[in-house]
């Protein structure tokens, strides 16, 4: 029986690699570009120990908790490419995992929303998603969106009771709702189109299929097991 916050691991831990995980990252992000489901997708940046994107000069800062993400923030990310894609709608995807001794050791994966809602004949015309926020910001408008920015996180090291190892964070660093187990770019990316996007989602499931496929056995502790938690399917757990 496992005490508050010690995760059960399982004995069938897949081996991975950064290369390897980049190359699916690489697919993934590729398949929505050409599907139409993001605009623009960024390189990635791979050595021994972590996947993660290619900024233009040097990296910014990952999306925390320590203060709410502003529209300032938003277009820093933006214009440094501190994303590894821009959706249709504009929102961004930051997508990081770190690899040790052949197993996923870490992930934060997180969805920013776009501030506004653009307008999409503005876009079709050429005006730059940077060019539109700012219009916006400046001038009254309704398009304003209120959206949080979601978050999952995997950092076993740092697990203990109120910091599950595989957590949800949404709104603020004081939520992290328990997570079953480290989660798949295509799970992560099938979450958010099924859930933001739902037309979308529908429209593609060819692309979401591999959503399937999964990087690490259960962490959940039993306790927050106990407790109302996200949990898939992790059966098959690959790379």
């Amino acid at each position: 029986m496992c005490r508050l916050g010690s995760p059960s691991f399982s004995k069938s831990s897949p081996v991975t690699t950064t290369r390897a995980l980049h190359q699916g990252l690489d697919t993934l992000l590729t398949a929505l570009l050409d599907s139409g489901l993001a605009l623009e997708i960024n390189g990635l940046a791979v050595d021994r120990r972590r996947v993660t994107w290619q900024p233009r000069q040097s990296a910014g800062p990952f999306l925390g908790y320590r203060q709410h993400a502003t529209v300032e923030q938003y277009l820093l990310w933006l214009a440094n490419g501190d994303y590894c894609a821009v959706l249709l709608d504009g929102s961004l995807l930051q997508l990081t995992y770190d690899v040790d001794g052949g197993q996923v050791s870490g992930h934060r994966l997180a969805y920013i929303p776009c501030p506004y809602e653009l307008a999409q004949d503005l876009l079709d015309e050429g005006f730059s998603i940077e060019d539109l926020v700012r219009f916006y910001e400046a001038s009254p408008t309704d398009a304003v969106a209120l959206r949080s920015p979601v978050r999952f996180d995997y950092d076993p090291s740092a697990a203990k009771p109120g910091h599950p190892a595989s957590h949800f964070t949404i709104n603020s660093a004081a939520c992290r709702i328990a997570c079953v187990a480290p989660i798949h770019m295509g799970r992560f990316v099938d979450f958010i189109f099924r859930h933001f996007y739902p037309d979308q989602h529908r429209d593609h499931p060819e692309l979401f299929a591999q959503a399937e496929s999964h990087v690490g056995p259960a962490v959940i502790a039993d306790d927050d097991r106990a407790a109302p938690h996200i949990a898939w399917a992790t059966g098959k757990a690959t790379g």
